[in-house]
């Protein structure tokens, strides 16, 4: 294992979303080994499935060893599968614990701890970006884009995954969470200030349209090539049952690419996007 820290800029959602993810770091990677037992669970298998068919063109196309950096890389689980003599992986976190455990559990791999947003490599020095279930967390995603534009070599590819905010079933959770949250504000009354305020802490979690992530990444100097949409089935406890994760996942195999329906019901969107080549001919990835 190879684990370096370079320092992150702090703010007050930086770091609930730290401490957020630093608690769940040592069970995060069983919840890619096992059966999904949520929606939230099944969303994390369809993304990594996701950016496998989107990548795997690219490896086999490529004629060499690529360069693959994750960003946001968790405990290092998504390019789990993808031949390792076809890339050289560098997982980066800002969470720490995360990277550890990556390390630890991915030995073949590199990992750092780092701020998405200054990414501490060479400008042009790699082939493809992966981000999955990042940017949502970030104040300003635009920033970690252009850090990953620089980062990627003209032609380079970057798969990044965004929640959907046009979904059915994002507006149902947002109403559920909603009403669990004036339920508990009611039944928490009176009780420990510090514990009340621990169990209400909230993080900042973005969401967009197709229309909008095509925009940003536009805006960020890629070329949109694929969009792929999943999840389409409801979140919450109804979303814990077998039959339901079972039906989500059939339907999102067969619509991810139904550009009519999965705008308004997937609740996940993963998209490759090219780098801009400034120079020369275009390579497509």
């Amino acid at each position: 294992m190879n684990l370096q820290r370079t320092d992150n800029p702090a703010n007050e959602n930086t770091e609930r979303v730290r401490n957020h993810f630093a608690l769940h770091s040592s069970a995060w990677g069983n919840r890619y080994g096992a059966l999904p037992s949520s929606m939230a669970d099944l969303d994390l298998a369809l993304r990594r499935e996701c950016v496998h068919r989107l990548l795997w063109p690219i490896l086999n196309d490529a004629g060499r060893k690529l360069r693959v950096i994750d960003v946001g890389c968790g405990t290092g689980d998504v390019l789990d599968g993808l031949p390792r003599d076809l890339m050289q992986v560098t997982g980066v976190d800002f969470v720490r614990e995360m990277a550890l455990v990556a390390g630890q559990t991915h030995p073949a791999d590199r990992f750092i701890t780092a701020d998405a947003t200054a990414l501490p490599f060479r400008d042009n020095s790699a082939d493809v970006v992966t981000s999955l279930g990042m940017f949502e967390y970030l104040a300003k995603p635009a920033d970690a884009l252009r850090s990953i534009h620089h980062t990627l070599k003209p032609g380079g590819c970057l798969i990044a995954s965004f929640p959907n905010r046009l979904s059915v079933f994002r507006k149902l959770l947002n109403f559920e969470r909603a009403a669990e949250g004036l339920i508990h504000g009611l039944r928490s009354r009176g009780a420990n200030p510090a514990v009340e305020a621990l169990q209400t802490t909230k993080y900042m979690h973005t969401q967009w349209t197709v229309g909008q992530a095509r925009r940003m990444l536009r805006a960020a100097g890629f070329d949109v090539e694929n969009v792929l949409m999943h999840t389409m089935g409801p979140w919450g406890r109804l979303g814990r049952l077998k039959h339901v994760l079972r039906l989500s996942r059939f339907t999102s195999r067969w619509m991810m690419n139904n550009r009519g329906l999965s705008p308004w019901f997937a609740s996940t969107m993963v998209i490759r996007a090219r780098k801009q080549a400034t120079t020369g001919k275009r390579r497509r990835c």
